[in-house]
């Protein structure tokens, strides 16, 4: 039938074209297969004699051969591209996988996260069981697991103990522990061996071929590069941390140093003139000195309750117990105590009639109060006025101690609410400055966010003078 359709020579067509199809459907050896078998039908149906594999002249040998040649040809060549693209989508596919694997590691910040994410990831990769153990004080800790386990047996820690201590393979198809079912390769880059990472057999028990284990030795890798890099970013916090902790501890011995020196200084002498001459002084020179006395004692004790608060914020463990107070008595009782403290400023009060009460902690709204008032006066000519006033509106409830002196600088201004903030002594409008700890606005700020409340500084006010510290409460914690 087919003679009748094409010319004699164009039958071997066909069969070139199943042998290619074989080619790139099965691969290599089933198209040779397949070559060989249309030698052989070609020879078998169309060439005489007929139904026999009996060659009659030689040309159509040679044709037969030359036949067979190149369809062995055709067949190795098609193959050959069919397993370098099958080859190339395996590498694509494995270049893939590592891109996604690294892109999952780089967003995970913790180290203690990464174990989790690593193992999460290669079993999604290799659809295998994986675990990771970390080193924790010279001992392997089993730190992740998919799918969960809460312990491995005895031979397999053996393996991956092993593993760690050589920075060797080990377990499974490897000349160490192969019975054991899990293949181990040790997290280690130039710092170290953070621990080992597994995983294991199949659900068929079969071993990880040449490609898999590659890539699983590439993620085992990169596993050990995150985590050399958390490692260094946690080192690089905590050496901050000591340094920032060192500096701060440094500068608070300098200013309590110089803050209780001249309190204590005017104590002792204070108390050596009454133990000394007490019996030539008279009565008012006595009580002036434990005046003064008193005074600097209450000037110490301020200074301690500053320290203690300070430290009670950067803890976290300020206690605030809300209730509703009222901010004319409370303004009242700060500028009292700043005038009793010899405040040489004309400290007023000026509060609207219609002030709100407000809920918050007296004690420590007292002492953040205090604070700006004390500033105030520690950094303002003597003839300064010094006005606690409010503004009710907005929403809100705003307390303002507003003073007319020098004001602060601009480049300091930002920077009022820090820790240890002074100005140099040419600059004396400084608030929180000058010979002082340089916590007073800072705990001031503390007490307002643990309020849920805001504290804000203003400089200058008016005319280029004068420093405004705003004390913000919000209207859903007042009463109307």
């Amino acid at each position: 039938m087919l003679n009748r359709l094409t010319p004699f020579p164009n039958i071997s067509m066909i069969f070139l074209l199943a042998v290619v199809f074989a080619a790139v459907t099965f691969g290599i050896w089933p198209a040779v297969y397949a070559s060989v078998l249309s030698f052989l039908a070609y020879n078998f149906f169309f060439i005489e004699p007929l139904h026999t594999f009996t060659v009659a002249k030689p040309h159509e040998l040679l044709a037969l051969f030359v036949f067979l040649a190149v369809a062995v040809v055709i067949s190795t060549l098609a193959g050959s591209v069919r397993d370098q693209a099958s080859m190339a989508a395996s590498r694509m596919r494995a270049t893939r996988r590592l891109y996604e694997f690294t892109r999952k590691l780089s967003s995970v910040a913790g180290y203690d996260d990464i174990p989790e994410a690593a193992v999460a990831a290669i079993h999604a990769s290799l659809a295998r069981p994986a675990v990771a153990l970390l080193d924790r004080r010279g001992e392997l800790e089993l730190r992740a697991a998919w799918p969960p386990e809460e312990r491995l047996d005895t031979a397999t820690m053996t393996a991956a103990r092993w593993s760690h201590e050589r920075n060797e393979p080990a377990g499974a198809d490897t000349t160490t522990l192969p019975a054991v079912p899990w293949y181990f390769v040790p997290l280690k880059t130039a710092r170290g061996t953070f621990g080992v990472i597994g995983i294991g057999r199949d659900g068929d028990g079969r071993s990880l071929d040449a490609e898999a284990r590659t890539l699983f030795e590439t993620l085992a890798e990169q596993t050990a590069a995150a985590l050399d890099r958390a490692s260094l970013a946690r080192e690089m916090v905590a050496a901050r941390g000591a340094a920032e902790t060192e500096r701060v501890r440094n500068t608070l011995l300098a200013s309590i140093s110089h803050d209780f020196r001249t309190p204590l200084a005017s104590i002792l002498g204070s108390a050596t003139s009454l133990l000394e001459y007490g019996d030539k002084l008279d009565t008012n020179a006595k009580k002036e000195l434990l005046g003064q006395i008193r005074g600097e004692a209450e000037d110490l004790d301020e200074m301690v309750r500053n320290l203690l608060a300070m430290t009670r914020i950067d803890a976290g463990a300020l206690e605030v117990q809300k209730d509703w107070i009222d901010l004319r008595e409370l303004a009242e009782r700060v500028a009292s105590a700043a005038r009793r403290r010899g405040a040489a400023q004309r400290i007023e009060v000026v509060l609207p009639a219609d002030l709100p009460l407000v809920r918050a902690d007296a004690r420590l709204v007292e002492q953040a109060l205090g604070n700006a008032v004390a500033n105030a006066v520690a950094h303002t000519p003597r003839e300064t006025r010094v006005v606690i006033d409010a503004d009710v509106g907005g929403g809100s409830v705003a307390l303002r101690v507003t003073d007319d002196g020098p004001g602060i600088p601009a480049e300091v201004l930002p920077h009022v609410f820090e820790k240890f903030v002074h100005a140099a002594p040419s600059e004396p409008g400084l608030a929180d400055g000058g010979e002082s700890t340089g916590l007073g606005l800072t705990i001031a700020k503390g007490i307002m966010d643990a309020h849920g409340a805001s504290i804000a500084a203003v400089s200058p006010v008016t005319k280029g003078h004068g420093t405004r510290i705003i004390f913000t409460f919000p209207l859903s914690e007042t009463s109307k």
